[in-house]
C-alpha cells in the first residue's frame, strides 16, 4: 500500500531581505491583508504541529498543492523550504506545485523563481516537452501529475487558468502508455469544478479540463485553494467515476470544521481511502477526524 499525504495552502510568512520597493501594486494590497487578516487566521505554529504529525505518520510521499506564500516574495518560499528540510523527507518523496498566491505578480511568473527554488520537488520521470507543466513523478504504481492552474491575474481576483497548450500536454501525458496501469493522481491548485460561488476565484477553463479527463481519465484529482474539505466527482472514459478531493488550509486557525488539516490517501491498487487528520485545539495535537473510501 502506498500512503500519500496531501498538504495545501500553508501560506508561509517571511520578510528577510524585503524592501519597501517590493510592496507596490497588488503586493501592497496583499501585504495589508496579511497584516490585518492573515496573521490572525493563519498560524505558523500550526504548521510546526502539522509537520511533527506528518513525520509520525511515516507516509511514502507528500504532495503540496500551492499557496506556499502570501504575496510571492522569496523570503516566504525560503520559510517553506526550511519547513520541508525539517520534515526530513528527501526531495524524491515530496512534490510541490504553485498556487495563485505563488503567482501573485507577473514578474514572478516571468522570472520562474518558484520553479527554480522548488526544482528538486518537480523532477520528472516521464516525458518532457520543454515546459514546466505538467510533470510526472512515478512512485511505484502511483503516478503524480503536477499541473499549474495559476496565473498573475493583474487584479484582486484569485481565479485560475490552465490554458489550451497545457491542457493539450496534460491530455498527452495522462494518455502516455508509460502510465498504463498506474494510479494517476492529478495535483492542481484550483478545483476543477465550481464548488464555491464567485468567478473571481474559480478555474476559468475548468470545462476544458473536465473534457480532457473525460477522454483520457485519471484515478484521483487533488486540489486546495478553497481552504475547505471538498468532494466532487468527474466522469472518465466508459463512465468511470473519478474522485476530486480538496483539503483545508494547513495553517488555518479557525473552528474545528476548517482548522489546520491535511489528508492521507491509502492507495492499494485501485482501492483509495482518504483519512483526514486535523488539529484538535483542546489537546494541541493532530488526530484522525474522518476516514472515507473513495474508490
Amino acid at each position: 500500500m502506498f500512503r500519500l499525504a496531501h498538504v495545501t495552502d500553508p501560506h508561509f510568512r517571511g520578510f528577510a531581505g524585503v524592501g519597501l520597493h517590493d510592496f507596490v501594486g497588488k503586493r501592497a494590497v496583499g501585504a495589508l491583508n496579511l497584516v490585518v487578516n492573515r496573521t490572525r487566521k493563519h498560524k505558523m505554529q500550526l504548521l510546526e504541529a502539522l509537520r511533527e504529525d506528518l513525520r509520525a505518520q511515516a507516509v511514502d510521499h507528500v504532495a503540496l498543492t500551492g499557496d506556499l506564500s502570501n504575496i510571492s516574495i522569496e523570503a516566504e518560499w525560503r520559510s517553506a523550504l526550511a519547513w520541508l528540510d525539517a520534515l526530513g523527507a528527501p526531495s524524491e518523496a515530496v512534490t510541490v506545485i504553485p498556487g495563485n498566491h505563488d503567482t501573485y505578480v507577473q514578474e514572478v511568473v516571468d522570472s520562474g523563481v518558484f520553479e527554480r527554488l522548488f526544482a528538486p520537488y518537480q523532477t520528472r520521470d516521464v516525458g518532457g516537452s520543454g515546459e514546466a507543466y505538467p510533470f510526472v513523478r512515478v512512485r511505484g504504481d502511483v503516478a503524480l501529475v503536477g499541473v499549474t492552474s495559476c496565473v498573475a491575474t493583474g487584479d484582486l481576483g484569485a481565479w485560475g487558468e490552465m490554458g489550451a497548450a497545457q491542457l493539450a500536454r496534460l491530455e498527452r501525458t495522462l494518455g502516455d502508455p508509460a502510465l498504463a496501469g498506474k494510479t494517476r493522481v492529478v495535483l492542481i491548485h484550483h478545483p476543477p469544478v465550481a464548488i464555491k460561488p464567485g468567478e473571481h476565484r474559480n478555474l476559468r477553463d475548468r470545462a476544458a479540463l473536465v473534457d480532457v479527463i473525460g477522454r483520457v481519465g485519471a484515478e484521483l484529482v487533488l486540489h486546495g485553494h478553497d481552504h475547505d474539505d471538498e468532494r466532487a466527482t468527474l466522469t472518465g472514459p466508459e463512465g468511470a467515476k473519478i474522485p476530486v478531493v480538496g483539503a483545508g488550509s494547513a495553517s488555518y486557525a479557525g473552528g474545528a470544521a476548517r482548522r489546520s488539516r491535511y489528508n492521507v490517501y491509502e492507495i492499494d491498487g485501485r482501492a483509495i481511502t482518504c483519512v483526514i487528520r486535523a488539529h484538535d485545539e483542546a489537546t494541541d495535537k493532530f488526530r484522525e477526524y474522518g476516514r472515507e473510501v473513495l474508490a
